[in-house]
């Protein structure tokens, strides 16, 4: 039986960094709303907070910039995603290439929900957005870096469990991935009937997962 508040109960006080979370929290959902409603340039920090239901004073108190914000979004909302994603592949059981494309697939069932079409139009919006900017660019850089540290570990790791020595640095490798990834994710928003997601399995075990088991069989 649900439990309800005593009549004239005082709701729980945040703590400070409570409160900051939170706050941060709206801004990000408000920013989301607002950046695919806009676009990155149609958007302003005015927009932003007002959305979320706070001043500008509000919004400088938790970010320097919408540039900071944005990317502080693909981080939030995407790297965090990517790496526990990362985790759960290492945990799988099966051989490193195995591991690989059930952590694909795992991206490729993301990418087919409402989630999905909100992250290809935020790449969208974050690589226009660098192509203008060149100080966005510096900040949009700590998004890839991450991301490319993350596959440098899991990659790393596939290579010793399978005791292959790489072709290639990892860092090289990684990048590699990301580019497939970004390159699959735009042709698909540009054109769905000709780029499907199910490319996605077979092309990264094709270029990446007979790299840490070239004989499956």
């Amino acid at each position: 039986m649900a439990t309800t508040e005593p009549a004239g109960a005082v709701p729980k006080r945040l703590t400070r960094k409570e409160q900051q979370a939170e706050t941060r929290r709206r801004l990000f959902d408000a920013a989301e709303r607002v950046f695919l409603r806009r676009g990155m340039q149609g958007s302003s920090v005015e927009a932003i907070a007002a959305e979320a239901g706070f001043t500008r004073g509000a919004f400088y108190s938790n970010f320097k910039s919408k540039d900071e914000l944005f990317v502080e979004l693909l981080h939030a909302r995407v790297y965090d995603r990517y790496a526990e994603l990362a985790k759960q592949s290492q945990e799988q059981p099966g051989t490193p290439r195995e591991q690989l494309r059930w952590g694909i697939k795992q991206m490729r069932q993301m990418y087919e929900g409402e989630d999905g079409r909100w992250l290809f139009r935020l790449w969208l919006e974050c690589l226009t957005q660098a192509a203008r900017d060149e100080e966005f660019r510096k900040l949009a850089a700590t998004f890839w870096s991450g991301n490319r540290a993350l596959l440098v570990e899991g990659v790393g790791d596939a290579f010793k469990q399978s005791r292959i020595k790489p072709p290639l640095p990892l860092k090289q490798i990684a990048t590699a991935m990301i580019a497939l990834d970004i390159g699959l994710v735009v042709q698909h928003l540009v054109d769905p009937d000709e780029v499907s997601l199910d490319f996605y399995v077979p092309l990264f075990d094709l270029l990446f997962g007979r790299l840490v088991d070239p004989d499956p069989e």
